[in-house]
């Protein structure tokens, strides 16, 4: 029987392989017969990150089941190397996610090593420029407004998201009628004198309200949330890795016994 720091270490690597692999071959189909405008945002990441689980985890599983005490060295020095990182990824993600941290966390450092304006890289970076036509292009694409069809006449007393609410229907102030949920009127009385929102919305389809700064603000709370949900997969995934760690160090211990006396 193998010790019980072998077949954890084995038992999980075997299988955090097969998702690696499953997640490299399904990208790599994706790319291969054109991705969507949603699916960019997530390709390279993605393909990145599963090319590095499936690496990673085939040097644990190798170095497991054949004791070489060179690649359970690798394997720790890499394991090693991705806790550190999903640590500063979690920090990052916490303080570009919480405005209070943010701001206290914005403009420090010494002379020209300092960080930068944290409270606001998220709509600085996604908000603006071809990130924001790569967002506006996916909502296009999405079914994110095409859910809500003319038969939705009561379309205001649906449980909307963020993005939708900002994005899937003018703003409230401007006081448009709704015919159905894919059709507004404009009041005549206010056709004159509609700015901002109000005049960026559309009844066009691919359009909407994706020119309104409602729709970013949507957009920048759907975000939030999403990653702070991240944050939480990131610590569980940190726990992960520090117990693969210390099960790896007892494998590397176990390395250096006979391999006869590894059954018990």
């Amino acid at each position: 029987m193998l010790r019980l720091s072998n077949a954890a270490v084995i038992t999980t690597n075997a299988i955090l392989a097969l998702i690696g692999l499953a997640t490299l071959s399904f990208s790599i189909y994706v790319f291969v017969h054109g991705p969507s405008q949603c699916q960019r945002f997530v390709q390279n990441p993605l393909i990145v990150t599963a090319t590095l689980l499936f690496f990673i985890s085939s040097l644990g599983l190798i170095a497991a089941l054949y004791g070489s005490h060179i690649i359970i060295t690798l394997y720790l020095f890499f394991l090693f190397l991705s806790i550190l990182l999903l640590l500063a990824v979690s920090i990052f993600i916490f303080l570009v996610t919480n405005p209070t941290a943010g701001k206290a966390f914005s403009g420090k450092g010494i002379g020209h090593a300092k960080t930068g304006d944290l409270q606001n890289w998220i709509g600085n970076h996604f908000l603006r420029g071809k990130n924001w036509e790569g967002i506006t292009k996916c909502l296009s694409d999405s079914r994110v407004c095409k859910r809500f069809g003319p038969q939705d006449v009561d379309f205001d007393s649906k449980h909307l998201s963020n993005v939708q609410f900002g994005c899937c229907r003018p703003p409230v102030e401007c006081g448009f009628e709704s015919k159905n949920a894919t059709f507004w009127t404009v009041p005549e009385t206010s056709t004159a004198a509609m700015v901002g929102d109000c005049k960026a919305w559309s009844n066009t389809q691919s359009q909407l309200c994706y020119a309104c700064e409602s729709c970013k603000i949507g957009v920048l709370k759907g975000i939030r949330k999403r990653w702070r949900i991240l944050l939480l997969f990131n610590l569980l995934l940190i726990l992960l890795v520090v117990l693969l760690y210390s099960c790896g160090c007892c494998v590397r211990n176990n390395n250096r016994v006979p391999w006869k006396r590894r059954f018990l």
